[in-house]
């Protein structure tokens, strides 16, 4: 029994020192969580952001996938510029295998015509890999006669840290918006061994949508806008093409993505309703997979909530500059 010991801690071992390949954190509401999905978007002119984001995989099983965050930013108009602040913790097992990133990105704006505008985002921070035997019950731990956990693994884990950097670009021209993001633009050294060095491969992110006010067009009284989206994830040998859809009455959000990650055979359903007006927002989205066979639910079901704040600049400046567009989630 006590090899199990030894299996978790060759497998802890094996997950800090070789590649693996689109292991960053992934959210099913990519606007809720602007600073995570593209540096640029740091900064809004209306209003200082805090938000808050909660995201459970796999709820049916015992130790589920748990990742949460909490960020926040605003704009200085007088500089054209931003500054956010991004924390980022991805739980596996109980923590047995955990993922913390701190990332502070600045983002800088060019008006280049009296409808487009262009927006440059830069990100340095770091990363915490670790894993701990610390929530974990090995077999020979548990005395037979009685049940009763007793001693302890005999191994604390391990840990590393390293140096991030990401750069993106965001444009809007009319109703049209989009950008692209380079994330671990360095390829931090994920692990040594001997003279093999293992990095952190790139993240390439390419995103584009538009807003259509469907009230100009067919005459709807009230406003009512459609935004189509396209969201493609590129890391190293991983790739992910995301389509969505998001549908906007007054203050209501809905919105409907298909996930479909290339070589690997499933396909991802997420729907989401949210509100959102300019003090506040709120939003769920719940995704399930359809694998190789057919529907899997509950098993491969995720829940994700995020709540934000949105705070007035207590100085107000003359200066106009126009915010980003974007869906709210």
């Amino acid at each position: 029994m006590k090899y199990w010991k030894y299996i978790f801690i060759g497998v802890s071992i094996l997950w800090l020192s070789l590649p693996s390949y689109g292991q960053d954190a992934s959210f099913a509401q990519f606007f809720a969580n602007q600073l995570y999905l593209n540096p640029a978007y740091a900064g809004n002119p209306k209003y200082q952001r805090a938000s808050v984001v909660y995201r459970n995989q796999w709820l049916t099983r015992q130790s589920p996938y748990m990742t949460y965050g909490v960020n926040y930013d605003r704009f200085f108009i007088d500089q054209n510029s931003g500054l956010g602040v991004n924390l980022i913790n991805d739980m596996q097992a109980l923590g047995a295998l955990n993922w913390l990133t701190l990332d502070v990105m600045y983002s800088y704006n060019v008006r280049v015509a009296y409808n487009a505008q262009i927006r440059g985002g830069i990100q340095a921070g770091g990363i915490l890999k670790s894993q701990s035997t610390r929530n974990l019950i090995f077999p020979d731990m548990v005395d037979p006669s009685t049940g009763q956990v007793v001693g302890n693994p005999g191994y604390s884990g391990t840990s590393r840290v390293m140096p991030d950097f990401a750069v993106g670009v965001l444009g809007e021209w009319d109703i049209f918006y989009g950008g692209i993001a380079v994330h671990h633009l360095l390829e931090p050294i994920d692990s040594r061994i001997d003279d093999n060095t293992t990095k952190l491969p790139r993240k390439y992110t390419v995103h584009f949508g538009s807003d259509i006010n469907l009230y100009k067009r067919y005459l709807i009284r009230k406003s009512l806008i459609l935004s189509p989206n396209l969201i493609y994830m590129q890391q190293a040998n991983f790739k992910q093409l995301n389509l969505g859809v998001y549908l906007s009455y007054l203050n209501i959000v809905g919105g409907f993505w298909l996930r479909n990650s290339f070589g690997v055979t499933n396909s991802t359903f997420v729907f989401m309703a949210g509100y959102h007006d300019v003090s506040y927002s709120f939003a769920y989205s719940y995704d399930f997979s359809i694998l190789r066979g057919g529907f899997r639910g509950l098993n491969t079901s995720s829940h994700e909530v995020t709540f934000g704040v949105n705070l007035e600049y207590k100085k107000r400046s003359r200066k106009r500059v126009h915010t980003i567009k974007s869906p709210k989630f």
